[in-house]
């Protein structure tokens, strides 16, 4: 079977090789713009606080956690 004469000269394989990846990013970046102003303005909320281990004080890394009180 021969092959398919897709790009079968220097110029149209070279051409191929830097516009495709080229288009491709562009094609990302629009799509990443469009997608972030979709988003509604309030829509994050605050992040927990971390523990580190820096807080913890010594002797207190094997005790168990209070569990939450019960809200009624």
């Amino acid at each position: 079977m021969p092959p398919i004469p897709f790009a079968d000269n220097f110029l149209a394989g070279s051409l191929i090789t830097l516009l495709l990846p080229i288009g491709l990013l562009i094609a990302i970046a629009i799509w990443y713009v469009i997608a972030v102003k979709r988003v509604p303005e309030g829509t994050t909320k605050p992040l927990p606080p971390q523990t580190h281990a820096s807080d913890i004080p010594p002797g207190g890394a094997g005790t168990q956690p209070e569990p939450p009180a019960s809200g009624a």
